[in-house]
C-alpha cells in the first residue's frame, strides 16, 4: 500500500469498506470448516470401533458359514462406506446449498447494509 498514488488509495480505502464484509464472511466459514472437521474426526473413530466391535462379535466364525462370500462383501462394504459416501455427500449437500442460496438472498454479497 506504501506505493500507491493517492488516487489509488483512496479507491483502496473505498473498496475496503465496500466490501468489509468478506473479510467476516471468511472468518466465520473458517470456524464452521473446523467444527465440522472436528465432529467428523471424532464421528469417524466412533464409527470405526463400533464397526470393529460389531465385526469381531457378529463374524467371529463366518469363515465356516455357507454365505462366506456374502458376509465377506458386506465387511468390506462397511469399512469402506466412510470412503464411498463422502462424494454422495458433497454432491447432495452442493446442490442444497445451491437452491437454497437462489431462494436466500447472500447479505456478504450486497454492497448495501
Amino acid at each position: 500500500m506504501t506505493n500507491l498514488t493517492p488516487d489509488e488509495t483512496k479507491e483502496y480505502i473505498m473498496k475496503k469498506e465496500q466490501y468489509s464484509g468478506n473479510v467476516q464472511k471468511s472468518v466465520y466459514q473458517q470456524e464452521q470448516t473446523n467444527d465440522i472437521y472436528a465432529v467428523n474426526y471424532v464421528l469417524w473413530f466412533v464409527y470405526y470401533a463400533f464397526l470393529i466391535y460389531y465385526t469381531y462379535f457378529a463374524y467371529n466364525a463366518f469363515r465356516y458359514s455357507n454365505q462366506y462370500y456374502k458376509k465377506l462383501t458386506m465387511i468390506i462394504l462397511l469399512f469402506a462406506y466412510p470412503f464411498i459416501i463422502y462424494p454422495i455427500q458433497y454432491g447432495v449437500y452442493t446442490i442444497v446449498m445451491y437452491l437454497v442460496r437462489m431462494i436466500y438472498t447472500n447479505t456478504y454479497n450486497n454492497n448495501g447494509w
